[in-house]
C-alpha cells in the first residue's frame, strides 16, 4: 500500500495528536495499543511488536492514562522529542515523494478499492457485515478475521462511521451485500430484534422470510410503529400471493400510523383486489385518518362478513369521533361482556383501550386512566409500552406530573 514501514506509519499516526500538556486526562482511544492497531488496520500482535521496538529506540514512551469512555486506566503511548522529530522528517519525505499518507492513517480517507483489495476474503466478510449493520456491535460478535480491519472503541464495540461503510459497500457486489444482510438478519434472530431482522431480510432479498416474520410478529410490530418501521416496510416488494392477505394489512396500518396516506391508499387497492370486504375495512381506516368519520362509519357497517371484533372496534372509534359517545360505549360494553362470557381475554385489551379513547374524547380523563389500567392487566408484553404511553398522556392531562413521568419512562 505504501513505501512507509509499519513503524513509520505509527509515528505519523501518533504525531497527529497534540499531547504537550503535562496534565493528560481523557486520552483518546487511538493512542492505546488496540486503537493504534485498529487505526492502521494491523493486528494487535503486530502493533505490540512495533511499539516495543519504538519504545526501546527512544521514539515513544508509555504510561497508564485515563482513556475516554473507559472506567479504568489503560496503557497509552506518546512521542518523545526524538519520535516527533522523526515524524516531521517522514512527513516531509512523504510530501517530496508524492505519497498520500492520510489513507494509511485514517480508514475514512482510504480509497475504497485499495481498502477492499488489501484484505482477504475472511476479513471482507467481517468488514462487510459490520458495514450493513445499522448499529455498533461487539467486535467479538462478527465473523472471525485475520487482521484488525476495523476500528473498535474502548468497550470493544465496532466503530465504523458512515463514510467508511459507504466506501466499502460502493465496491462490493450486490451478491456480497445481500449475503452480508442475510447474515445480519440471522444475527438479530438470535437477539430477538424483530425490526432489525426485518430490515436485513428485505435487503437480503429474503422476501418469504420477511413475510413470515411479519405474520408471526404482527402484534409486536403494530405495538411499536415508528418512522423506521414505515421505511422498512415501504421497501417490501413482490410479495408472494399466498402472503398478501396477511402482510398487506400490517403494511397499511403502519402507513396510516405514519401519515403516509398515499402508500396506504395504494396498498388498500392491492387488498381490495383479493378481498373486497377487508379492503373496505381499511378504506374506512383511511377515511377516519382523513377526518371523514361519517363516511368511515358507513363503510364499516356495510362490511358485514368481516371479523366482528375488527368491525365493531372501528365502528366504536367512528362513533366516538362523531360525538356519539353513548352509542360507542354501549357497543364496546357489549363486546367486552361477550368476551368475558367466552372465558378468554383475546381482544379485551383493545376494547379497553377504545373505551379509554372514547372517555378521553368526552373529557373524562379519570375514566380513561381506569380503562387503560384494565387494558394493561390483560395485554401482552409487546402491548404494554403503547399503553404506558397512553397512561402518561392521561396522567399528564389530569395534572399528575409524577405519574405521567413514571409511565413515560416505562414507555421508552
Amino acid at each position: 500500500m505504501s513505501r512507509l514501514t509499519i513503524a513509520e506509519r505509527i509515528l505519523l499516526h501518533m504525531s497527529r495528536y497534540d499531547l504537550v500538556k503535562e496534565d493528560q486526562f481523557n486520552i483518546t482511544w487511538d493512542l492505546t495499543q488496540d486503537g493504534i492497531a485498529a487505526s492502521l488496520r494491523i493486528s494487535r500482535a503486530h502493533s505490540s511488536i512495533e511499539l516495543k521496538k519504538l519504545r526501546e529506540s527512544g521514539r515513544i514512551t508509555e504510561r497508564q492514562s485515563h482513556i475516554k469512555g473507559c472506567k479504568v486506566k489503560r496503557k497509552s503511548y506518546y512521542l518523545t522529542p526524538l519520535g516527533m522529530e522523526d515524524a516531521k522528517r517522514l512527513m516531509a519525505f512523504a510530501e517530496r515523494s508524492g505519497i498520500d499518507i492520510m489513507p494509511m492513517l485514517d480508514m475514512k480517507r482510504c480509497d475504497p478499492n485499495t481498502l477492499w483489495h488489501s484484505v482477504d476474503e475472511m476479513d471482507r466478510n467481517a468488514l462487510g457485515m459490520a458495514c450493513v449493520l445499522r448499529c455498533s456491535v461487539p467486535r467479538t460478535d462478527l465473523p472471525a478475521a485475520s487482521e484488525a480491519v476495523m476500528p473498535v472503541d474502548v468497550n470493544g464495540m465496532v466503530a465504523l462511521n458512515d463514510r467508511v461503510k459507504d466506501n466499502v459497500l460502493s465496491v462490493a457486489g450486490g451478491d456480497k451485500i445481500r449475503e452480508w444482510h442475510s447474515a445480519a438478519a440471522d444475527y438479530w434472530l438470535d437477539r430477538d430484534d424483530v425490526q432489525e431482522r426485518l430490515h436485513h431480510l428485505i435487503f437480503a432479498g429474503r422476501v418469504r422470510d420477511a413475510c413470515m416474520l411479519i405474520m408471526n410478529e404482527k402484534e409486536r410490530l403494530l405495538h411499536n410503529i415508528n418512522d423506521d418501521l414505515s421505511d422498512i416496510l415501504s421497501r417490501l416488494n413482490d410479495i408472494p400471493e399466498k402472503y398478501v392477505i396477511s402482510v398487506v394489512p400490517v403494511m397499511i396500518a403502519v402507513a396510516l400510523a405514519s401519515d403516509d396516506l398515499a402508500s396506504a391508499g395504494s396498498l388498500i387497492g392491492v387488498l381490495k383486489e383479493r378481498d373486497e370486504e377487508l379492503g373496505l375495512i381499511y378504506s374506512a381506516d383511511l377515511e377516519m385518518k382523513r377526518g371523514d368519520h361519517s363516511k368511515a362509519l358507513s363503510m364499516i357497517r356495510s362490511a358485514g362478513k368481516t371479523d366482528r371484533l375488527e368491525v365493531n372496534l372501528r365502528a366504536a372509534d367512528a362513533l366516538g369521533h362523531l360525538g356519539r359517545a353513548k352509542e360507542a360505549m354501549d357497543l364496546l360494553t357489549s363486546m367486552k361482556d361477550n368476551i368475558l362470557t367466552s372465558g378468554t381475554v383475546d381482544g379485551l385489551d383493545r376494547i379497553y383501550m377504545q373505551m379509554a379513547d372514547v372517555s378521553t374524547a368526552s373529557g373524562d380523563n379519570d375514566m380513561s386512566i381506569n380503562y387503560l389500567t384494565k387494558a394493561l392487566g390483560v395485554t401482552t408484553d409487546s402491548g404494554k409500552k403503547m399503553i404506558y404511553g397512553l397512561l402518561a398522556s392521561s396522567y399528564n392531562a389530569v395534572g399528575m406530573r409524577e405519574k405521567a413521568a413514571e409511565y413515560s419512562s416505562r414507555a421508552r
